[in-house]
């Protein structure tokens, strides 16, 4: 597998790296066909780190591009009240609240169809957190190979794990976009959730990008033009030309994409020396509630200089007095 690999000091044979090479980006398009874009994508710097998303929403004009945002909102809510946790935890807990929320709206007869996908990242450090549900993709490219780094929760997948149908047969299947799994279905949700490390990198040996995105590119551009386009570009032009390349066979669906570039290169198990988290003590703590605490401290401060004077006070008197 690609993240087990450790050709060190080996060169992809591209070119040096460039300034906009660093530049992560993120674009999403309505596509030929399509009236409503109901993907959504975003960034988010929360307490315990910094987390990529893709949703795909589902539900049409009575809820998907709906549900997509409120599955957003609801994670980066989550993410911000709970940065002491890991990052596969912050992030499939916040998942899990913007289920809850979903299922919720879905009360409302108007949005009783609505629900998304969820692929998403987290890094904290060289810690890196890879979750998904439904059929949004999370891939790592490293010079010129590609590897999907999560499973469809799909119908013809099931086929695929069973047999039924060979992998290069999935897409094809008329039955190819029914979910087995999507945020807002049920009051209970089963949710990927992978650990990965970012191991430093070697000079001359090959970084690599995460790709998140919707199935209306994986669908229309195969996963080695993705990977050759990821690889000749900065994120910016790949992302352009990737979603071009959908538009171009097409483009009946939404697409999605977000090119995050790494410093090193993404493995399955951790360095021998890992880089301390950036989580301070408090973190995850409102305001308030720290402001109250530093009082309380400052209080019992006082309370205990005050007890240790009266004592050396009455220590002094008898001694004078008796002595």
């Amino acid at each position: 597998m690609l993240v087990e690999e450790r050709n060190r000091g080996e060169s992809d044979g591209s070119s040096p790296t460039r300034e906009e090479d660093l530049i992560p980006a993120a674009i999403t398009d309505t596509g030929c066909e399509r009236e409503l874009n109901e993907d959504r994508y975003a960034v988010i710097e929360a307490p315990g780190g910094v987390a990529w998303l893709v949703c795909d929403g589902m539900g049409g004009a009575t809820g998907g591009e709906l549900a997509a945002q409120l599955a957003i909102d609801a994670i980066k809510r989550d993410l911000d009240k709970h940065g002491e946790l890991p990052v596969e935890s912050a992030l499939k807990n916040a998942i899990v609240e913007a289920n809850r929320v979903i299922v919720l709206r879905r009360q409302n007869q108007a949005f009783a169809s609505m629900g998304t996908t969820v692929v998403g990242v987290m890094f904290d450090g060289q810690e890196m957190a890879v979750v998904n549900i439904g059929d949004s993709r999370a891939y790592v490219v490293r010079g010129g190979l590609i590897q999907a780094l999560t499973v469809d929760h799909t119908y013809v997948q099931q086929l695929v794990d069973r047999g039924e149908i060979r992998p290069e047969q999935a897409l094809s299947h008329p039955q190819a976009h029914i979910l087995t799994r999507c945020v807002g279905a049920e009051p209970g949700i089963d949710v990927d959730v992978k650990k990965f490390w970012v191991w430093p990198a070697v000079e001359g040996a090959a970084k690599d990008r995460v790709v998140l995105c919707s199935d209306g590119l994986y669908s229309l551009v195969s996963e080695n033009e993705i990977a050759q386009l990821v690889t000749r570009n900065s994120p910016q032009a790949a992302c352009v030309k990737l979603v071009e390349l959908a538009k171009a066979r097409g483009g009946y669906d939404n697409i999605t994409v977000s090119i995050i570039p790494l410093a090193g290169e993404v493995r399955s198990d951790p360095p021998p020396v890992r880089q301390a988290r950036r989580i301070p003590a408090d973190a995850g703590v409102p305001p308030e509630t720290r402001s109250r605490r530093g009082v309380a401290r400052h209080v019992l401060l006082l309370v205990l200089v005050s007890l240790v004077v009266s004592v050396l006070t009455v220590g002094i008197f008898v001694f004078t007095k008796f002595s």
